[in-house]
């Protein structure tokens, strides 16, 4: 088996240990397939190990990782081919380690005299959208996990400048290390990039939670290696660079996310401040049709500024995902019937949808707008609202996550975690998922019409739907986790399936993802069709002109460079019954 390094990144020692043993679950099963020697495009063998020499004298001896170690480890873990097929398909030849701007720019320098591709990775946990692997077969997988700097932690503005390794653990860490009142913000799995999950438009769960719109300034250098700095960054060692986004002229932060425009070196990330309270709270609502006037409710209080974080809303399997595997709730194969789900329901006396939000403040604050939110669940009579809050120790002005009792220093405080990761285990040891996730308004007629269709295509198939509900004041991130058994051939075929069948399920309905698995991303890019798709031709024109020669994460979200569009890249994908995406 290829050396496992401990994780050392949770902060608990019982999170590492499992993380480890996940890890070790994925190589495991890819140790079972042979490795296949693979070649960077249009280059041969001798030509190929010049090129690995230089990169050593560039990065050093451990900076490059080739043949067999990389490919175990910069494969997709849940991906649909399980054997050589997905190494034919979109096998890497090897994984470069840069630890600086300028090893980016002697890498990008390279590659663009040989034309090959190199995709970018901060950490490489994109699990469920791909992982770490490219698009392209042949690829340089760029990982930026050894630029791993905390450059800056600013409580007196709210925020942090960091390099693209930086985990949310070491964010946390830096901020409780330096005793700054500043609450981070973190997904559900604390081991990804805070740099790689604003770029790509994923959240956290305090009130700067939104991190696409969080980001103020970053440097990214170009597939010609320039450097650039968005914003204030354009005037030289501007102290205003993190502060305001507009800079003078175009603004250009947004075109770097979920974009293959550039690579991304140091971005800056608002933050909430640390408040003079918290109240965790959960509103429980009995039948499967009150997800309708939920969201409805929890809109006006959004809209109002009642709660200040985005409101998490799950339906039952969700719930059942996180208290144990499938098998301990049913045996069958099929989905969960929902006579079944209605008794567990009974079991574990909760709702058939719940959601969960924060309420930040000072004591009358939160004490009003908890007030508020009783008065607007009044109105749904099987609606259940509870809710705790805690205030700074004596003598403290701000409450710090660690104040908190251990159960209740959840995502919601900025505490990062890695229990999330147990539930893919849910159908098997060795578990898998992809994500559907497309974007609604935040309307309740919308969401259960659409939840209702969703879930009947997930039941034909076999699987439960699991909805996890990311709402804010005008859309929602409607979010649904197809596990998987990764030792079942018929399951990871029919999870990629259904997948494909949603997304044109939810073009019926005039919506799509705002973020696909790579399999996917062409499929998904071709549902944008307004004008005969020309955002995509604005994307393709931009993409020509910052990246002639197409090195730079080809077919990302879609945008391919002008060689690989004469080779047929990017044209529409053909869908389920014939009906083109």
């Amino acid at each position: 088996m290829a050396a496992l390094r401990p994780f050392t990144k949770a902060l608990h020692e019982k999170e590492n240990q499992m993380a480890d043993a996940t890890v070790a679950t994925w190589i495991k099963t890819a140790e079972r397939t042979p490795t296949i020697d693979i070649l960077p495009p249009g280059l041969d063998a001798e030509t190929w190990q010049k090129l690995v020499a230089e990169f050593h004298t560039i990065l050093g001896e451990d900076g490059v990782l080739t043949s067999h170690d990389h490919r175990v480890r910069y494969a997709d873990p849940y991906a649909e081919h399980q054997d050589e097929t997905e190494q034919e398909r979109r096998g890497s030849a090897a994984t470069l380690f840069p630890v600086t701007v300028e090893h980016v720019q002697a890498i990008l320098k390279i590659c663009n005299a040989h034309t090959i591709p190199v995709w970018t990775v901060s950490r490489g946990r994109n699990l469920g959208y791909g992982g770490p692997a490219p698009r392209v077969k042949g690829s340089l997988i760029l990982d930026l996990s050894r630029m791993n700097k905390v450059l800056d932690v600013n409580d007196t503005y709210s925020y942090y400048t960091v390099e693209p390794g930086v985990t949310f653990f070491d964010i946390y860490r830096a901020i409780k290390e330096q005793n700054k009142n500043i609450w981070c913000s973190v997904p559900a799995l604390g081991w990804g990039s805070v740099v790689g999950n604003a770029l790509d438009r994923g959240w956290g769960y305090t009130p700067a939670g939104d991190h696409a719109n969080q980001i103020c300034g970053i440097e990214v250098v170009l597939a010609d290696g320039t450097i650039v700095r968005t914003g204030m960054g354009a005037i030289d060692n501007s102290p205003c660079w993190p502060l305001f986004r507009g800079g003078y002229g175009p603004t250009y932060e947004s075109m770097f996310s979920q974009s293959n425009f550039g690579v991304v070196t140091k971005l800056s990330l608002w933050a909430t401040p640390s408040p003079q309270g918290f109240m965790m709270c959960r509103v429980d609502v009995e039948n499967e049709e009150d997800l309708a006037p939920l969201i409805d409710t929890f809109r006006g209080l959004l809209m109002r500024e009642a709660i200040q974080n985005h409101p998490l809303i799950g339906n039952l399997p969700r719930e059942l995902v996180k208290r144990g595997p499938r098998s301990k709730f049913y045996e069958g194969k099929d989905a969960i019937p929902d006579a079944r789900l209605k008794e567990l329901q009974k079991e574990l006396g909760i709702g058939f949808w719940s959601a969960r939000f924060g309420l930040y403040g000072p004591r009358e604050i939160i004490e009003a707008n908890y007030k508020r939110c009783e008065e607007a669940f009044a109105g749904m009579p099987t609606a259940k609202l509870t809710g705790r809050a805690f205030y700074p120790p004596e003598g403290k002005n701000y409450l710090h996550p660690e104040d908190l009792p251990v159960e209740f220093r959840t995502v919601e405080t900025g505490t990062p975690s890695l229990l999330a990761l147990n539930a893919v285990k849910y159908r098997g040891e060795d578990g898998g998922h992809i994500s559907f996730s497309p974007i609604l308004p935040a309307d309740g007629k919308s969401a259960l019409d659409f939840y209702y269709a969703a879930k009947a295509r997930c039941v034909a198939r076999g699987f439960d739907y699991f909805g996890g509900l990311h709402l804010y004041a005008r859309h929602l991130a409607m979010i649904n986790m197809m596990y998987f058994d990764r030792q079942s051939d018929t399951e990871r075929r029919d999870a990629n399936e259904l997948f494909v069948e949603l997304v044109h399920l939810a073009r019926e309905h005039g919506f799509s993802e705002y973020r696909a698995h790579i399999d996917y991303m062409d499929l998904v890019a071709e549902q944008y069709d307004f004008n005969g798709r020309s955002l995509m031709k604005l994307n393709e024109r931009v993409k020509d002109a910052l990246d002639p020669k197409g090195i730079l994460s080809p077919g990302k979200q879609g945008i391919w460079g002008e060689r690989y569009r004469a080779e047929g890249k990017g044209v529409p994908m053909k869908g389920v019954n014939g009906v083109n995406g």
